[in-house]
């Protein structure tokens, strides 16, 4: 076991960071009995980060505890194997680690196609990661163990993401870029989306290794690129995600509609953030019940 290092009394604070799978390119389910990853899909994604997420707090305790607040904590209250407590588990398999006072405030819908729960387990593998000493490798093995999209929320900048998940390559020159998120408050069925996309026949089968990235280009050309291969089953399973496709996508200055991951949540890129500004007024307006927030993909300039 390694040691804990010294934390003292500091308050440890993180943004978990939206993930949007601006392409999301799915493989057939790897069906080899022998293979680690035996039940997955191999992916193939370029994945960004916006400007928003949800925010957790730890402070070091005599034990540790999680409370959440925020305009999405309700769909989590019944969750009794939390990600964020998971991802300390996980972690004390490893070294000592310190208890903590843990705040989330959970501003992102859940089940939304936004890497929430990872993002969160990733949030507090990054406040650990100040706490503990372990090796990269090891750190890696932790953030998969927890779930295909964590090793990509630890990073938590544009990457590109293969293998399962596993394979996280930094992807650079990708300039912030003003988005729309939308969300119809309508939980997708991950699991069901993808076995409707392993049924498909035909041109939209699986293939048996996903689609390639565009390997250059700016955000919006490496998005025109690909697709979302989980798109047309989850609009089968929820065809409210097709209104909130067409919404975005009529939008003055919109580039771009898209779903992210396995939905609900929608994005749509824009040249300006005043024109990002403004489709999310428009749309709040218009359907007071969906969840829209303005917000820019990528890095700060």
């Amino acid at each position: 076991m390694v040691g804990a290092e010294q934390s003292g009394h500091k308050q440890f604070t993180d943004l978990a960071r939206a993930k949007v799978n601006l392409t999301l390119h799915v493989g057939r389910v790897i069906a080899d009995l022998s293979d680690r990853y035996y039940g997955y899909h191999p992916l193939d994604s370029l994945v960004v980060f916006a400007d928003i997420g949800d925010e957790l707090t730890a402070k070091p305790a005599s034990k540790t505890t999680l409370t959440m607040t925020g305009p999405f904590a309700k769909g989590l209250e019944a969750e009794s194997d939390n990600l964020i407590l998971r991802a300390i588990a996980a972690t004390r398999a490893y070294a000592d680690v310190p208890h903590f006072d843990i705040a989330l405030v959970k501003n992102l819908p859940v089940s939304a196609g936004l890497g929430g729960g990872s993002a969160n387990a990733a949030a507090m593998l990054r406040i650990l990661q100040k706490c503990v000493t372990l090796s990269d490798d090891i750190w890696a093995e932790i953030a998969l163990s927890l779930g295909a999209d964590v090793p990509v929320c630890l990073y938590s900048r544009s990457a590109h993401m293969t293998g399962i998940g596993e394979g996280v390559i930094p992807v650079e020159g990708l300039s912030p870029t003003p988005a729309v998120l939308v969300n119809p408050r309508v939980p997708t069925p991950t699991g069901a989306v993808f076995q409707a996309f392993d049924n498909q026949t035909g041109l939209n089968a699986p293939r048996e290794t996903p689609r390639p990235q565009l390997a250059k280009g700016d955000m919006l050309a490496r998005s025109l690129d690909g697709r979302n291969d989980l798109e047309p089953p989850a609009i089968a399973a929820v065809p409210l995600i097709n209104d909130v496709l067409r919404v975005l996508s009529v939008q003055s200055g919109a580039q771009i509609a898209r779903m992210s991951g396995s939905g609900a949540s929608c994005f749509a890129l824009f040249e300006r953030q005043a024109q990002a500004e403004l489709a999310a007024k428009t749309i709040a307006k218009s359907h007071p019940n969906w969840w829209v927030m303005p917000c820019r993909f990528g890095e700060p300039d």
